[in-house]
């Protein structure tokens, strides 16, 4: 028997934006005066990424970038 799993793709295009710019979930993190693995939990889903903190994000880092550019999530893929 084969199950599928749904796998969210978690801000693949902040990340990739991140790396584009050199810049670390370290920097990220603490810009936002909290811990790199929080920022990474939040990354990846685990916990909520606030609308405040995605928007400070943006306008520190990305100014030129949309919310939902930054924050589209993706297709889900199937495992």
């Amino acid at each position: 028997m084969i199950y599928l799993k749904e796998v969210a793709m978690a801000f693949n295009n902040m990340k990739a934006e991140l790396t584009r710019n050199g810049v670390t979930y370290a920097q990220v993190a603490a810009f936002l005066e909290m811990t790199p693995n929080n920022f990474s939990l939040k990354m990846n889903e685990k916990i909520p990424l606030t609308v405040s903190e995605a928007t400070k994000i943006r306008d520190e880092f990305f100014p030129s970038a949309t919310l939902d550019y930054l924050c589209e999530s993706g297709a889900k893929a199937h495992l």
